[in-house]
């Protein structure tokens, strides 16, 4: 339960941070762009994912 709730935090975490280095981006190759709020939910999803599947390929 831990790690799920670490990989959350670092997900939503580093999901912020990848928006304020890249910006609203999503849906790539459109022309209307995403919210604010869904571009930083989707790249907190990924990172998230990302940072839960590496925890438990590692450990």
């Amino acid at each position: 339960m831990g790690l799920l709730i670490i990989s959350l935090v670092f997900g939503g975490l580093t999901g912020c941070l990848i928006w304020l280095a890249f910006g609203s981006q999503l849906p790539l190759k459109q022309p209307e762009k995403w919210s604010v709020i869904k571009n930083i939910a989707s790249y907190a999803l990924l990172s998230g994912v990302l940072i839960y599947a590496t925890i438990f390929s590692v450990v």
